[in-house]
């Protein structure tokens, strides 16, 4: 037998047998030596996923908490509140101030858990969170069961959010159904069963929710379903409402009054489930019908002065935006005298129902206060339901000869020897280029009063040219006309388009010996926490006209209602101490009077405004009043209406607690205030009218007619006094569509300019 050493030198027989291959697994071995492979696999994904889970948790924890309200502000928690509006006197009847307004996108009303009715205290948590009193903000319990129930039902139906996790969507975050906004109201719940006691949670939630017809909060719910305090409401009702904020829009009542109730009775029947009523009680109240307030509210009250009132919330929102508006409950003191306020609306309405028949269809009115520049009274239009846009503050109208006053007090201002109420001006008709105005009265020289008393169109534009248009403008610029204007002749006789807010307020110089008071509406804003948000002064520029020019147009402004174009208006002898100018425009589609006392500075416009269709828009059209016979003046038409607002109003104006003002010795810069110390306000007191004395000058360019103060000219009367002759035609552009934002544009043609002297 053959042998074979080893490797390790034994020696082994050639013969002997191989080593026998390794056994193959059964199937069955295999197969669960892979199951546990599989499983080792499946578990440490697990462990992984697990791990990579609670870090995302955790992150998302951690930017949670990034963007939830900090502690100091849910701790500072204050409802938001209604912003309103107040005028500067009283309701006689309450003693209060008159609320002109109250501001608010959403109704909503506080009221405190202590003067909240158990009963609806307990029907809210009965049917929203009957776990309320046990839970810590999340009711894991309630979890459970809304999941197992949803599985029974095969839908979602069931919820699981707690009273505080609806008040956290309401209050501090939104309603965006996202996982990074539900951890968000999983921890800010929590957060707030930590600072807030159940009672004071309760009183944040039945204040905010909503209970449809955007009414937020309980109190303003009862109010507006049943007009009722909630502490008179009866089971029946605090179900209702209590059933409510599940749904506010698909229960709203007015419009799903069966849901409604069938909510109602569920709410009910919870009530008796949790022994908060029996069953008795349960039955009896769900067999009550329900007995609403006859309408749907709308969401805003009514406005007193609507037109004053939109202007005042037009610089609120420019001032504080809308939403700040909307929420913040700031209170508003303004300038308005609701008593004035009524007495304009009454003038001004029955003013142009008066003079319907001869075309007049619209108006505006608005009263100054010349010391202070307090905006007293402010008439947009003859109804506020039917027409929005503001004519007393917004767009403009050609004024007319009502104009005249600041070429003729420019020229004394300026010219102060050369110019008085009793110097010469020449009312000889002239051509400048291509523009020849037109007018009345006696050709060559006329008093200067006289040509502002029977409204001379020529001595008007002569004088103009004299001075230079351009000083005219710096005049009306420092009395606070802003719309445009440029350098032409027509300017004088008020072709540019101006707002009857802008005359009153340049006519109070007239009355406040030169100094000009900005308008102003506003007082002071107070927001709900008390702090001052603004406290407005007067703005006064102190000798914006000399006292000698404001003297001298005084004396001719004096003449036209002694003896002028507006010396037969109904009323006007009762206005002591009344002063102004009439003003009617081309072909008669405006007429005006603007006019002062010491006690307020008044402009009265009207038109004939109609509204026709032009394809698929409606544009407004200014059509010519009628009557050839000066029915439509100024004279005949708004001066009866001023004196009938002035005569009433300056008692009232005379009445009011107003800051007495010492104008400084320089012009107060825009925006810095004037001093307004707190003394008892004295009486207006009466300015004497004086005439300026002239010297002898070298003759106006180019009449060639010399100005002598020694020897007044001869005041010359026309044969048969007319109304104010009508300036120069100036043709109009068609109207566009009038909206609320924008004004009617009528700008006259451009004359041509004449450059100054």
């Amino acid at each position: 037998m053959a042998t074979t050493r080893s490797s390790n030198g034994n020696r082994r027989s050639s013969t002997a047998k191989r080593a026998a291959p390794p056994r193959r697994p059964s199937p069955v071995a295999a197969f669960f030596r892979g199951v546990g492979v599989f499983i080792g696999l499946i578990t440490m994904l697990l462990l992984l996923a697990g791990i990579g889970v609670a870090g995302y948790a955790a992150y998302m924890v951690q930017e949670t908490q990034r963007f939830l309200p900090q502690n100091e502000k849910m701790l500072a928690y204050q409802p938001g509140g209604i912003t309103t509006i107040y005028a500067t006197d009283k309701d006689p009847k309450t003693g209060q101030l008159v609320v002109l307004a109250r501001i608010y996108s959403q109704y909503k009303e506080f009221e405190p858990i202590t003067e909240m009715p158990e009963v609806l205290k307990e029907a809210t948590v009965a049917i929203e969170d009957e776990r309320f009193y046990k839970h810590r903000g999340i009711d894991f319990e309630a979890i459970a069961r809304a999941i197992v129930r949803n599985i029974e039902s095969r839908d979602l139906s069931e919820g699981a959010s707690t009273l505080t996790q609806q008040l956290t969507r309401t209050v501090f975050l939104t309603q965006k159904k996202t996982f990074s906004r539900k951890l968000q109201e999983i921890l800010l719940a929590i957060l707030l069963e930590k600072n807030f006691s159940k009672e004071q949670i309760l009183e944040m939630y039945l204040n905010e929710v909503c209970y449809g017809v955007n009414t937020y909060g309980a109190k303003a719910a009862a109010k507006v379903y049943f007009g009722r305090e909630l502490k008179n409401l009866s089971l029946s009702q605090a179900a209702l409402l209590a059933g409510l904020p599940q749904q506010p829009t698909r229960l709203e009542p007015f419009k799903n009054k069966e849901a409604a109730i069938k909510r109602r009775n569920l709410v009910l029947g919870k009530m008796a489930e949790l022994g908060y009523i029996t069953a008795q009680e349960c039955k009896v109240a769900q067999s009550n019908g329900v007995f609403l307030i006859s309408k749907k509210p709308s969401i805003r009250s009514v406005m007193k002065a609507p037109y004053f009132t939109t202007y005042v919330i037009q610089q609120l929102k420019k001032d504080y935006g809308q939403e700040r508006l909307d929420t913040g409950g700031f209170q508003v003191y303004t300038t308005l005298n609701y008593a004035m306020q009524k007495e304009a609306e009454r003038a001004l309405i029955n003013g142009v129902m008066k003079a319907r028949g001869t075309g007049v269809t619209q108006g505006a009115m608005v009263a100054v206060e010349p010391r202070t520049g307090y905006v007293r009274a402010m008439v947009g239009g003859v109804d506020f339901n039917k027409y929005q846009y503001n004519n007393a503050a917004q767009g403009g109208r050609q004024p007319g000869s009502s104009f005249k006053p600041f070429v003729y007090v420019t020229a004394m201002a300026t010219q102060p020897g050369r110019y008085g109420p009793d110097s010469y001006v020449d009312n000889s008709r002239r051509s400048y280029g291509k523009y020849r105005p037109g007018g009345s009265g006696p050709a060559g020289v006329v008093a200067l009063k006289t040509a502002v008393a029977w409204s001379y169109n020529n001595a008007a534009v002569n004088t103009a040219n004299s001075i230079g248009v351009r000083n005219v403008i710096s005049t009306a610029r420092k009395l606070g006309i802003t719309s445009p204007m440029d350098p032409n002749l027509s300017l004088a006789l008020g072709a540019y388009e101006v707002t009857p807010l802008e005359m009153a307020s340049a006519y109070s110089a007239f009355a406040n010996h030169g100094s000009h008071a900005a308008p102003m509406a506003i007082i002071r804003v107070v927001d709900q926490e008390g702090v001052m948000l603004a406290n407005n002064q007067p703005r006064v520029n102190a000798a914006t006209i000399p006292e000698s020019a404001v003297a001298g147009i005084g004396e001719a402004l004096r003449a036209v209602v002694e003896k002028g174009t507006a010396s037969k208006a109904e009323g006007i002898h009762d206005v002591a101490d009344a002063h102004g100018k009439t003003g009617t425009t081309n072909d008669n589609k405006d007429s005006w009077f603007v006019g002062y006392t010491p006690e307020l500075s008044t402009a009265v416009w009207v038109c004939g405004l109609h509204y026709e269709k032009r394809g698929k828009i409606t544009v407004p059209v200014y059509k010519r009043m009628a009557g050839a016979g000066g029915e439509t003046t100024g004279g005949r038409v708004c001066a009866p209406m001023w004196a009938r607002f002035m005569k009433a109003a300056i008692p009232i104006q005379r009445a009011a607690k107003l800051p007495r003002l010492v104008p400084s010795e320089k012009t107060i810069k825009a925006g810095e205030p004037s001093p307004v110390p707190s003394q008892e306000p004295r009486k207006p007191r009466r300015r004497r009218r004086r005439s300026v004395e002239t010297n002898e000058t070298k003759p106006i360019e180019p009449t060639k007619v010399p100005v002598k103060s020694a020897a007044p000219a001869p005041e010359v009367k026309p044969e048969a006094p007319k109304e104010e002759t009508k300036p120069v035609d100036v043709p109009q552009e068609e109207p566009k569509p009038a909206e609320p934002a924008e004004r009617p544009e009528m700008p006259p043609e451009e004359p041509v300019i004449v450059p100054p002297a």
